[in-house]
């Protein structure tokens, strides 16, 4: 029995870490086509490093504030390229929600928009602080509807 407890602790442990670094969302809605689609399901590093170009994972906002959704924790997530970080030129795109004297994205925010141009996004909110974007997805484990 001491060898199986011995392959079982660092098992669990690993387990615990990979929860907590690492967490499946499933992309729910069209934001992302073509890149993503509904019912993709993704692995999401948790991190605070973040690069323009990447997809993201975000709290739901409104008018720049997080808003809660019902249901897992996974659909309280909006999946999302991140397009500008802080100090970064304002996505001409967004410019008509944050106003035109705004040049640079201020200090803690981003801009994040879908790759669909229906997608509601930095187009409708503006800024997002960086402490709602959760993590990076770093791989798709099922492609949905394909």
């Amino acid at each position: 029995m001491g060898g199986f407890a011995a392959l079982v602790v660092p098992l669990a442990a690993v387990a615990v870490v990979a929860r907590r670094r690492f967490v499946i969302v499933n992309v729910a809605g069209d934001s992302m086509v073509p890149s993503l689609v509904h019912g993709d399901r993704l692995l999401v590093r948790r991190t605070r490093r973040f690069r323009a170009g990447a997809v993201v994972v975000a709290h739901h906002q409104e008018g720049g504030r997080r808003v809660a959704v019902g249901g897992s924790l996974a659909s309280d997530w909006l999946v999302k390229r991140l397009v500008a970080l802080p100090g970064d030129v304002v996505p001409e795109a967004v410019v008509p929600v944050v106003g035109e004297r705004t040049r640079r994205v201020p200090a803690g925010m981003a801009v994040l928009l879908g790759d669909h141009p229906d997608s509601i996004d930095s187009r409708r909110w503006g800024f997002v602080p960086l402490r709602d974007i959760e993590g990076v997805m770093v791989g798709r484990l099922r492609a949905g509807g394909r």
